[in-house]
């Protein structure tokens, strides 16, 4: 009888699938290894000057074993924004997995895109030049994207939630949302040659200008901020588009809050100067009259903006001292949410009577 020769025996494939795993799986960390080293090449240094000796050394892998991998270096290149567009892909996946709602699912999304890149800056210099170095890379990558969100605008649609758009122009909306990621990138995340997390507020700009123009597109509504009327009353003051009151406040203190409406902001968005001056001059105002038998009256008013203001309401304290019949007065303007930062300062002398025993 013939001796079974070991490859031959009954676990000879049970022996030889571990290997071949193995192999398999040394092969993926490699080309893996390849893939990162081209993004950080080319992140830093472009891609007309990357090269397969330089993906090769900082991958510290042997130049000849490049070649088991990718045909060319054209190849890599044409591989390279695909392999991570797949990977943004991934990440944005599993942070809107989950959610149903159209628009929360757009605002996950929107910040997992730059979150990716704060994480993989590269990817950013890699996308943008790719049209130029790999154009088949560049237009399979923008098709994945614009695919990917067609899928999901095709949902929201189907459900009514994009009043007054057309399907066809869904297109429309997918390739100006792409159009955003790309500039708003440019002006938040890379300047200096430092890499940056986007602002919050830069956060809520885009989801305002997306979830009004998508609910609202085509419809011509638009929502429009609550404003009270300018109606003066006893316990408010109001001056302009302006809606002060009075809110309680510390011992010897006088606060007065500004309800922002739209009709207070300027053309950049944020609150406008004149409207902070009446309100720091209403502040002011209130905390000399509680130590004036008379009726105050401004002598001057000095003022400094430390911080920009936005689209917050404001709260401005004011305490007031005095000797004689001159009355000073200090004021901070904060939001009124609390935070620390000064929006505005002021100093303010008044004339009047004061109180006696005060």
């Amino acid at each position: 009888m013939l001796e079974k020769k070991p490859s031959e025996g009954p676990d000879a494939a049970g022996e030889a699938a571990p290997g071949r795993r193995r192999r398999a799986d040394r092969a993926i960390e490699t080309r893996r290894k390849l893939i990162d080293a081209a993004a950080r090449v080319v992140g830093a240094e472009g891609y007309a000057n990357a090269s397969v000796a330089k993906v090769t050394a900082l991958a510290e892998i042997a130049q000849g074993t490049f070649y088991n991998y990718f045909a060319s270096q054209q190849d890599l290149f044409d591989q390279l924004l695909p392999e991570l567009g797949t990977e943004l892909l991934e990440s944005i996946r599993q942070r809107t997995a989950g959610e149903s709602d159209s628009f929360a699912r757009e605002e996950i999304g929107f910040r997992a895109f730059f979150d990716f890149l704060a994480e993989r800056p590269e990817f950013y210099r890699i996308l943008n030049e790719a049209e130029t170095f790999a154009p088949k890379a560049y237009h399979d990558h923008m098709r994945n994207m614009a695919e990917g969100y067609m899928r999901a605008l095709s949902r929201s649609h189907a459900k009514d939630e994009l009043p007054g758009f057309e399907r066809r122009e869904l297109e429309v909306i997918i390739y100006a949302m792409l159009a955003a990621r790309n500039y708003l990138s440019y002006r938040y995340l890379f300047r200096d040659g430092r890499t940056r997390r986007l602002p919050a507020w830069v956060d809520r700009a885009y989801m305002k200008l997306m979830t009004g123009g998508m609910l609202y597109g085509g419809t011509g509504e638009r929502p429009r901020r609550a404003r009270r009327s300018a109606k003066a009353t006893d316990s408010a003051i109001v001056s302009d588009a302006a809606h002060f009151r009075p809110a309680p406040a510390s011992p010897g203190e006088s606060r007065i809050e500004l309800e922002v409406t739209d009709a207070c902001l300027g053309a950049d968005g944020a609150i406008r100067r004149g409207i902070l001056l009446k309100l720091i001059e209403a502040a002011a105002t209130a905390a000399a009259a509680e130590i004036s038998e008379s009726q105050p009256r401004l002598l001057s008013l000095s003022t400094a903006f430390p911080n920009p203001a936005g689209d917050e309401d404001l709260a401005a304290t004011a305490r007031a001292q005095g000797s004689g019949s001159a009355i000073h007065v200090n004021v901070e303007v904060h939001a009124a949410n609390g935070a620390p930062r000064a929006i505005a300062t002021a100093q303010a002398v008044y004339e009047a009577e004061r109180r006696d025993g005060i």
